[in-house]
This record gives C-alpha cells, sequence and structure tokens, in this order.
C-alpha cells in the first residue's frame, strides 16, 4: 500500500506538477441589477494561461465583505477551458444584500477566494476526480461604489466600477 501511495505521490510531483498555473488579474465590476433588498454585480477577471497545454477551469468559491463584514459567500463553476497560450476574460456574480450598505454613500467591496483548475492529461484529471491533488489559484479584488436607489428591477449595463488596490 505505501509503495502505491508513494508511485502516485511521485506521479503527481513530477507529471502534474510541470504545468504553471493559470494567472488571474481583476479587471472591473459592472452593477447588473439593483433591488430593494439587494444590488448585484459582475466581478471580471482576465486569466491567462502561459502553458503549452489547455488547462480546464474548474470552479470558483470566494467571499465578498463590506467594511470587514462578509456579505456574500458564492460558488460559480468555472466551465471553460483556457487555451494554451491564451488569455480570456470571465466574470463571476456578487451579490451585496443592503442591510449591509443602507445609508452610505461610497462602498468599498473587497472579494477573495479561489478558482480551481486542472492540468492536461488523464492522470491529473484522476488525482483530481479522487481529491488527492487539486490545485488551485488564490484570486482577489477590491473597489468601491456609489450604492444606486432601490428601484424593481432597474438593471445597468454601462455602470464601470472604480477599481481601488
Amino acid at each position: 500500500m505505501l509503495d502505491k501511495v508513494l508511485f502516485i505521490a511521485t506521479l503527481a510531483a513530477t507529471g502534474c506538477g510541470t504545468s504553471r498555473p493559470p494567472i488571474a488579474q481583476y479587471s472591473s465590476s459592472t452593477m447588473i441589477d439593483s433591488y430593494p433588498l439587494a444590488v448585484s454585480f459582475d466581478a471580471s477577471f482576465e486569466l491567462s494561461n502561459t502553458n503549452d497545454e489547455p488547462l480546464k477551469l474548474v470552479q470558483y468559491t470566494y467571499t465578498v465583505s463590506v467594511d470587514g463584514n462578509t456579505v456574500y459567500q458564492g460558488f460559480a463553476e468555472a466551465e471553460q477551458t483556457l487555451p494554451r497560450g491564451s488569455t480570456t476574460s470571465t466574470s463571476i456574480p456578487i451579490v451585496v444584500p443592503r442591510t449591509y450598505i443602507i445609508g452610505q454613500g461610497t462602498i468599498e467591496r473587497h472579494l477573495s477566494g479561489r478558482l480551481d483548475y486542472l492540468s492536461h492529461g488523464a492522470l491529473a484529471e484522476t488525482l483530481f476526480d479522487s481529491k488527492l491533488w487539486q490545485p488551485s489559484i488564490s484570486i482577489a479584488a477590491s473597489d468601491s461604489f456609489v450604492v444606486p436607489p432601490a428601484v424593481f428591477p432597474l438593471t445597468v449595463t454601462t455602470n464601470e466600477l472604480v477599481k481601488t488596490e
């Protein structure tokens, strides 16, 4: 049994460890809707793959906070393959309940989490599915927005938010 574990560990370290992780860079947020109970946004990221093989993006797991309070915890299926040597845009949904932003003008919002991905190849997929090796990268975003009026429903398509570092 120990031999099998060492064999899998060696394969994981040598065969699966040769892929570089994707690079995620926050680009912007767009307000989608303003409801009486919440405001929704899409946070956009630029994802780059510097490998000679494609990377399968699996799932985002993230937390959004306002004024130090966690206001949203989300999971979003990535459902895409990042081709070799490419960069693409993607977005994930954010919901901010109005109870955290009532009476405020401009809000600073922070997102932190991870993006799970899968290297190319059957061995990497087997190790990922068996939960022996599940690579991920950190994602982060910070921006501010002006609290919109509560209108049912208000669809906003051009309200780009201010990116802060």
